[in-house]
């Protein structure tokens, strides 16, 4: 293996059952990037002829073999759990340029919504005239759109931007921005004002270089600034991040919306909606909960009374 390597790769074979709850752990665990996999039945996990293949990637660092034993337990008690045997975890070391090769050779154009089609910089792609492109590197940074908590982000945005007969005064602010996808979507959208923010210097770069390819530089802000010391009100706020990281925001989130504003939680899978949905409730309106999958995505509005 290259001593430089960057990135731990992981390929665990799940049953479909278990794909889910294994990927949540994983982005849990600093999981960068999942890729799904169809498989042939494994000897791994004879209890079913359903299996996938997970590929995960976290980065090589201090924290990695902390993050790789807590995988390791974590299957295992699922495994116990199920009664399924244990689960084929197999790990091996990368390169930057060798993980980016990885992703090219997935990611793919994709319809993420009625307009919105999210389209990587080195494919082609013919646009209808209706239609809304977004050009996209993902580098290091989470957010493809290809993810369903990442589709039921853009979806909503999209119809609260439709939804307003008035933009000029609308405002979006994108919390743990990843690669700026939804960011880049509301100024598409005809949102004014949008600042995304992420406390990962190496995302807040591949958001900038992601706005350059899709000429909206000079509409938007990234910067790795917090949430806290963020300044400003937003007419909308989107944080597509972990349930509980979710939870421990509530009053930040809540100090930046503007009176009437919508707040956008997502990143939650269903078994920790009601969790999310009861930190936030007595303080702001529940407007619709909205689901892909076995992923759910949250819709506040602050009423003024």
């Amino acid at each position: 293996m290259p001593s430089d390597a960057m990135w731990i790769e992981m390929k665990i074979i799940v049953p479909l059952s278990e794909v889910d709850a294994v990927a949540n752990f994983l982005i849990e665990q600093g999981a960068n990037g999942i890729v799904e996999e169809n498989q042939p039945q494994s000897i791994s996990c004879s209890s079913t002829s359903n299996n996938v293949l997970l590929k995960a990637y976290i980065k090589k660092d201090a924290a990695a073999k902390k993050h790789l034993t807590a995988i390791k337990n974590y299957l295992a008690s699922l495994s116990s759990l199920t009664g399924i045997s244990e689960f084929s975890l197999t790990t091996n070391e990368i390169e930057d340029e060798d993980w980016n090769a990885l992703w090219k050779s997935f990611f793919q154009p994709l319809k993420v919504t009625n307009r919105i089609v999210i389209k990587p910089t080195w494919t082609n792609y013919w646009k209808r005239a209706d239609e809304i492109v977004i050009e996209l590197d993902p580098g290091m940074a989470f957010g493809t759109g290809t993810h369903q908590s990442t589709r039921l982000c853009l979806k909503t945005i999209e119809e609260i931007a439709d939804s307003l007969f008035d933009k000029s005064g609308c405002s979006l602010l994108d919390v743990g921005t990843g690669s700026g996808i939804l960011a880049i979507a509301a100024v598409l959208l005809g949102i004014p004002k949008v600042v995304g923010i992420d406390i990962d210097y190496q995302a807040v770069e591949c958001a900038k270089k992601n706005a350059e390819m899709n000429n909206v530089s000079n509409e938007l802000i990234f910067t790795d600034v917090p949430l806290h010391k963020t300044a400003g009100a937003f007419s909308i706020i989107v944080a597509n991040i972990l349930p509980q990281t979710l939870i421990d925001l509530k009053a930040d989130l809540l100090s930046h919306l503007a009176p009437s504003g919508y707040l956008i939680l997502s990143g939650i899978l269903k078994e920790k909606a009601r969790e999310v949905m009861d930190a936030f409730i007595k303080d702001i309106s529940f407007v619709r909960e909205t689901q892909e999958d076995e992923w759910s995505c949250l819709i506040f509005k602050l009423i003024c009374t």
